[in-house]
């Protein structure tokens, strides 16, 4: 976030964070314990003289998707929330919708390997975002990230 509207002058960002960690923070309580309460508050603390180009969520993203769906559309997104691949390919549809035609989607932590079952893991849920939306995307960078740049719009009714 910080280097976003640091270094894109003209940018707005929305950040959509619950500031409670995710499922590895919890296995880690111990060490989980001792920073996660201060997360948000260095967050806030980081991004204070932005705060005119930045809108700040706390919650989870599919409350934001409800909250906000006719609302916002938006030139990227970055998916970096839940790992489990339930949350992820709801965050991948929902996201995909509020992105603008030639926007793109940036899914982080592709090769994330946290839960037994590798279908719960984040990879499953963007293999099969990308075989659904096949005919309505590009990939324009493969790494640890996944970027796909939205080539058209969809048309439900076909």
């Amino acid at each position: 976030a910080y280097f976003t509207l640091h270094y894109f002058k003209n940018a707005h960002l929305t950040c959509v964070d619950t500031w409670e960690g995710g499922d590895e923070h919890k296995i880690r309580q111990a060490k989980g314990e001792k920073i996660l309460p201060s997360i948000e508050v260095v967050f806030d603390k980081n991004l204070e003289k932005f705060k005119e180009r930045l809108t700040k969520y706390k919650g989870t993203s599919f409350q934001y998707f409800n909250d906000n769906f006719e609302r916002e559309k938006f030139d990227l997104v970055y998916v970096d929330g839940s790992h489990h691949s339930d949350d992820v390919i709801v965050d991948a549809t929902k996201s995909f919708e509020m992105l603008k035609t030639g926007g793109l989607i940036i899914f982080d932590d592709y090769f994330w390997k946290h839960y037994d079952n590798q279908l719960d893991n984040p990879s499953g849920a963007i293999n099969s975002f990308i075989r659904m939306k096949k005919h309505q995307i590009k990939i324009v960078c493969f790494d640890y990230q996944l970027v796909l740049r939205k080539t058209r719009i969809s048309k439900r009714w076909e």
